[in-house]
């Protein structure tokens, strides 16, 4: 039957192919003449008349070929189609009465037919892959090509790899995703099909509505858990939305799976165009991103000089208060941290870390009258600290993940020893699997329904670590994993370098999501919380201190260890608590003094003197940034720190608030009418 059927089509192509060939010689070349109108009307109905009748010709010829090939092929064309029944010659005799019955019995049945409407027939296996493929492509598609490539180019300022690097992956994994749903659905026979048909477009809809309308409120992935309480409306919203989307496509597979599966066709290939054209534009108007043109490795993460050490730690969203909760908890916890000044007085400078890290890099904070996005795209262009530290004969290794703007890798480069142009660097390799695991996981994160959006929470951290082979080399990139810097430590070791002096700035996950360590510094086999992380944490910084002491550097080294900003929250409008970034620091010093017990400061100090203190460590000029931590006297002293406002979802503006006093009593928070906005 399939083969009969294929000589049919290939006939009616055939006819196609023959109309066009008219169409064509007939198709008039231009001329110019003069013809009277009178004439030239005549002449238009004549032709009119004759193309119409050759029309007719060709097309009673095309049909009663066609029939004629159906009746050598044996092809009923009134099969499936309601006719009219043959006419019989009613005799007044004993058959009378049965031929009628007979066609009262005829009526009704095809009465009853045509209330039902058309119904489907029988699919053979090729039909229901080609329905399932596409349906398949549609969703997988969607939810396993399209999200993910959207949300790494999106967010190409946070990773360490590019769309241009991981597209053909994500695109082959897709593609044999595709397949194998399909295979799998056409595999289901008779109504049953139908229903699996329709709950897999369905999904498809669903996922394509949630991220082009149900995704408002989502917050960004800065490891902050997602609370569904948070949420309640538009997770409601979310749930009804998808409920009704399946509830419609199983009742139309249900009661008119004629119509769905046509249906179920265009939704999915008129979709899967919208979507690629979109994805198509992510490549055309795709800007290079740092990673594309720079590479931040772990080159000197292990080094420091023989002549003088500027050693900086960033243990991200470690506040003052639990820093003395812990201490409470534990008076012995800094006991490897002599000669430290504790400064428990301590005002931050901006939250979140994609603020606070670039002022620790630059020292900078915009002017209530800047335009933030111009402020923010030339944060490292008017700085002097890098610059000051690296004309003081330091080496410079700076390892984050959240440098800033793009333009502060090219900013930078020249005077930081760990960032190179990408060309020179060395092949990054994808870890193929964990690339397409863990965008997967991104991907159903953007994707699904709000309420099960919390099984799929991810941080950016994650998905640099899982999708990139990033190696222990100096030249492979430094991503935020903090076991894995304390697993180098452990096992490499500091080394020292003679002859050098070595400014290092090292930002470690530290007392933020999501918590993975226990409170020895290695990975937990199930979550812990930020008390034992943070624990952890501070056991890398204890090791880096006694590896520091028994390579006889310890005392000379200036030290500082402090958060780019203390607890905080997303909030639409003002903060309700304060925020500390703690702040402990070791200048250098004699051997007597860098034995001395910690010491615990209570002047008005902070990030604001933080510029200073390193500059002035560095043998420089710190007056042109103001006193250092070590300055500060008690004296009363306004200091300013600017809050992020987000939706939720992104940044709003900046506030800034004036704290005049203790910072961790928040009676002493007050706005000052001062703000910027950012989107």
């Amino acid at each position: 039957m399939t083969s009969r059927r294929l000589i049919l089509r290939a006939y009616d192509a055939l006819c196609l192919l023959v109309m066009a060939a008219a169409l064509v010689a007939l198709w008039p070349s231009p001329a110019l003449a003069y013809v009277d109108p009178s004439v030239m009307t005549y002449t238009i109905q004549a032709l009119a008349g004759v193309a119409v009748a050759l029309s007719a010709v060709l097309g009673v010829a095309l049909r009663r070929s066609r029939r004629v090939i159906m009746r050598l092929l044996h092809i009923d064309e009134n099969a499936n189609k309601e006719v009219e029944p043959a006419v019989h010659r009613v005799a007044a005799d004993s058959d009378r009465a049965e031929v009628l019955a007979e066609a009262d019995r005829a009526a009704v049945a095809a009465k009853e037919r045509l209330r039902k409407g058309r119904q489907p027939r029988r699919l053979g296996w090729a039909r229901r892959f080609g329905l399932a493929l596409a349906a398949s492509a549609f969703l997988v598609g969607t939810v396993f090509v399209v999200a993910p490539l959207e949300v790494v180019a999106g967010g190409a300022s946070s990773l360490i790899f590019t769309v241009n690097e991981v597209w053909p992956y994500v695109l082959g994994a897709g593609c044999a995703g595709a397949v194998v749903l399909a295979l799998l659905a056409s595999a289901v026979r008779g109504r049953a099909f139908d229903v699996v048909l329709a709950i897999i477009v369905a999904l498809g809809v669903g996922s394509y509505v949630q991220a082009l309308c149900l995704n408002q409120s989502l917050p960004v992935a800065d490891g902050s858990p997602l609370y569904l309480e948070w949420y309640k409306t538009i997770a409601a919203i979310s749930t009804v939305v998808w409920v009704a989307i399946i509830a419609a496509f199983v009742a139309l597979a249900c009661k008119k799976a004629a119509a769905l599966r046509p249906a179920a066709v265009v939704v999915s290939l008129a979709l899967i165009l919208v979507q690629g054209v979109g994805v198509a534009s992510l490549f055309s108007s795709h800007e290079p991103a740092p990673a594309d043109s720079y590479v931040l490795t772990k080159e000197g993460l292990y080094e420091v000089g023989s002549d003088g050490n500027i050693i900086v730690f960033v243990l991200d969203t470690f506040d003052t208060k639990l820093m003395n909760k812990l201490l409470a908890d534990d008076p012995h916890l800094l006991d490897e941290f002599a000669g430290f000044t504790y400064f428990e007085d301590s005002v931050g400078s901006m939250i979140p870390t994609r603020y606070g890290v670039p002022f620790l890099l630059t020292g900078r904070v915009p002017a209530s009258d800047d335009d933030f996005g111009e402020f923010f795209d030339a944060w490292y262009d008017d700085t002097t600290l890098l610059p000051d530290i690296a004309a003081a004969g330091y080496t410079e290794g700076v390892y984050t993940d959240s440098l800033g703007p793009s333009g502060a890798f090219g900013a930078v480069a020249p005077i930081v020893e760990n960032i190179h142009p990408a060309s020179e660097s060395p092949a990054r390799a994808v870890d193929v699997p964990g690339l397409i695991g863990i965008l997967d996981k991104v991907a159903l994160y953007r994707d699904a329904p709000w309420l099960v959006k919390p099984l799929f929470w991810f941080t950016t951290d994650e998905v640099n670590n899982q999708a990139m082979v990033t190696g222990k080399e100096d030249g492979s990139p430094y991503v935020m994993n903090d076991w894995s810097f304390y697993e180098g430590l452990l096992t490499k070791g500091l080394s020292m370098e003679e002859g050098e002096k070595a400014f290092r700035f090292i930002h470690l996950l530290g007392a933020h999501y999501p918590f993975v360590l226990d409170e020895t510094g290695h990975m937990a086999p199930h979550e812990t919380n930020q008390d034992i992380q943070t624990l952890g944490s501070l056991q890398m910084v204890n090791e880096y201190l006694r590896q520091l002491k028994e390579l006889g550097l310890y005392d000379e080294a200036t030290i500082i260890l402090t958060a780019d900003h203390g607890d905080w929250y997303l909030t639409p409008d003002v903060v309700y608590e304060p925020t500390s970034p703690v702040l402990l620091v070791k200048p250098a010093e004699s051997a007597e003094e860098a034995s001395r017990p910690l010491v615990i400061s209570h002047v008005p100090t902070g990030h604001l003197d933080y510029p200073a203190t390193v500059i002035d460590a560095a043998g420089g000029d710190s007056e042109k940034y103001g006193p250092t931590v070590f300055e500060v006297t008690d004296d009363p002293r306004l200091r300013y720190y600017w809050m992020t406002t987000s939706d939720g979802h992104k940044d709003v503006s900046l506030r800034e608030y004036a704290i005049d006093g203790d910072v961790l009593d928040f009676d002493n928070w007050e706005l000052t009418g001062r703000e910027i906005q950012i989107g």
